[in-house]
């Protein structure tokens, strides 16, 4: 028999990175939020550094529903087909697939929005495949940037910036897009190890950044 709820001004459904950081601000709006989540909230517990569980049979909390829509990698139109196996399947759970990324959160950079554009201009029209889908988006990362400011600040992003307004610091990411502001936490404390890495590939040309 079916259940009436109380009625709600918004219903979300899943409670991953989109559907969570929806919540917020329609909360702050003053505005009745339900959030519908096919998993639970996870404790630390859940989070054991078990290598054979978390990486080859896979986290209690997972779902292979992406393997139901597993990308194709082929070097050329004509190679033969072949799947690859999500490594890291979906979550069912209250921050959902968010729950074991990689602890990067990498903005996409001016070309990115533009990529059809300069795909064009930098390799020639001839590198965009025939009946490509392939197009710029209809508006670029200044558009974007107020938005992954606010979710930084939400989530605590840690860094340095390269491209404050566009004034660029060789301490930080000078690839970056311009941004309206400094990282809201300080970089992660670096090691023997990152600054043997830094030092290397700042030897061979290269900007390491934190």
């Amino acid at each position: 028999m079916a259940t009436e709820l109380k009625r709600t001004d918004v219903a979300i459904v899943g409670l991953g990175a989109v559907g969570g950081v929806a919540a917020l601000p329609l909360t702050q709006a003053g505005l009745d939020v339900i959030g519908l989540e096919a998993g639970s909230w996870l404790r630390a517990e859940d989070f054991a550094p078990d290598e054979l569980r978390n990486n080859y049979r896979g986290w209690p909390q997972s779902v292979q529903k992406a393997n139901l829509e597993i990308p194709t990698h082929r070097p050329t139109a004509s190679a033969p087909y072949s799947p690859r196996l999500t490594i890291h399947p979906m979550m069912n759970a209250v921050g959902g697939t968010s729950l074991h990324y990689w602890a990067q959160s990498w903005r996409l950079s001016p070309w990115d929005f533009k990529v059809a554009t300069e795909t064009r201009r930098r390799y020639g029209a001839s590198r965009i495949p025939k009946g490509s889908t392939v197009e710029d988006w209809p508006f670029g990362l200044e558009e974007l940037e107020p938005y992954y400011d606010r979710v930084e600040r939400e989530i605590g992003v840690s860094g340095k910036a390269g491209n404050i307004n566009g004034r660029i610091d060789r301490g930080g990411n000078i690839f970056e897009g311009a941004r309206a502001r400094e990282y809201p936490m300080p970089p992660l404390r670096g090691s023997g190890f990152t600054d043997m890495m830094g030092e290397a590939a700042r030897q061979l040309g290269w900007h390491a950044f934190p």
